[in-house]
């Protein structure tokens, strides 16, 4: 019988171990993957994921399916990314609001972006939409929805707590001396469906959440919170055109893999995602959603996001806002 001491078989294993993690980066992907949308089908991650899971899929020769897990501002559907194996198969398309400000707004030890996620590489940017209804009382403009929310108590309404669009309003309401309460949902449909009914007075959507409904004729843009107009809304202004002047304020999507994802599998993902970015037909899809692609790599993702951080820190730790 052959007898190895302890440190040849801490070797023996470190070998090994390096042995296998290269064979599964050589023979990756084996399988299907799972992509983590962590808010309801209809939001713009939602539109957008799906797109992305299909071009990796062409890409990448496996089957890429989105599995939606809303709740808590995207928390519950992160949270489940960062418990998973860490071998690839389970990644999620984060943003602004899961990657940062949802950990901030949480009472609970959750997930830190620095600690428990890798970043892949950047997808795409874009300002928000504020509308309102259609109907005749309805305000027709920024100043409009101004008066009515300081002449009585209004509503807005957002896609969860902690989301993009629920922070941009409550900015919005801050800087306008509103009074509005805020009205959170499951998801962009039944926010944006009550505000069409005029029963909510505006909320805040990423361009893919609210133009079918613009083109449909049952929401109308009031103003834009990025520094230029959108092309598919040419006649809606920007909040500084609107007298607000150095606001700007949008959302924006990454791809991130749990912690411990070995790093050719990472870099994989971020080839054939950079890939995916650059088509022709994706950058055409992105416009006609008013997204602006955002081809950022693993480490140029990771300084920007360390750099968005400031701004949402300042604002939650002065707002009282809180997920639970």
């Amino acid at each position: 019988m052959i007898h190895l001491s302890k440190q040849r078989l801490l070797v023996l294993g470190a070998l090994l171990l390096g042995l296998c993690s290269g064979l599964s980066a050589q023979t990756y992907p084996a399988g299907p993957i799972k992509l983590v949308v962590a808010f309801a089908p209809g939001t713009g991650s939602d539109i957008l994921g799906r797109i992305v899971a299909g071009k990796l899929a062409d890409q990448l020769g496996v089957a890429v399916s989105v599995e939606n897990r809303a709740g808590a501002g995207g928390i519950i559907g992160t949270q489940s990314v960062v418990k998973a194996p860490p071998d690839g198969y389970t990644l999620t398309l984060g943003t602004n609001a899961t990657l940062i400000t949802s950990p901030l707004l949480s009472n609970s030890n959750t997930y830190r972006v620095d600690k428990d996620l890798l970043p892949i590489g950047g997808v795409a940017r874009t300002p928000m939409v504020v509308v309102t209804s259609v109907q005749a009382d309805a305000p027709k403009n920024l100043q409009e929805l101004m008066a009515r929310g300081k002449e009585k108590t209004s509503s807005f309404s957002s896609a969860g707590v902690g989301t993009i669009g629920h922070l941009t309003s409550e900015v919005l309401v801050k800087k306008l001396s509103l009074e509005s309460n805020h009205v959170p949902y499951k998801g962009s449909g039944q926010s944006l469906t009550d505000v069409a009914r005029g029963e909510i007075l505006f909320s805040t959507d990423t361009p893919p959440a609210v133009l079918p409904l613009i083109r449909g004729g049952k929401l109308r843009p009031l103003v834009v919170t990025g520094e230029k107009r959108l092309q598919v809304l040419p006649d809606v202004p920007t909040l500084q055109e609107s007298g607000l002047p150095g606001i700007n304020l949008g959302v924006w999507w990454a791809l991130m893999a749990p912690v411990g994802t070995p790093s050719p599998v990472i870099e994989r993902l971020g080839a054939e995602l950079a890939k995916v970015v650059a088509q022709p037909d994706m950058r055409k899809k992105m416009q006609e959603m008013e997204l602006e692609p955002m081809p950022l790599t693993a480490t140029e993702l990771t300084g920007f996001i360390r750099s968005e951080y400031p701004f949402w820190q300042q604002f939650l730790s002065k707002s009282g806002i809180r997920l639970e």
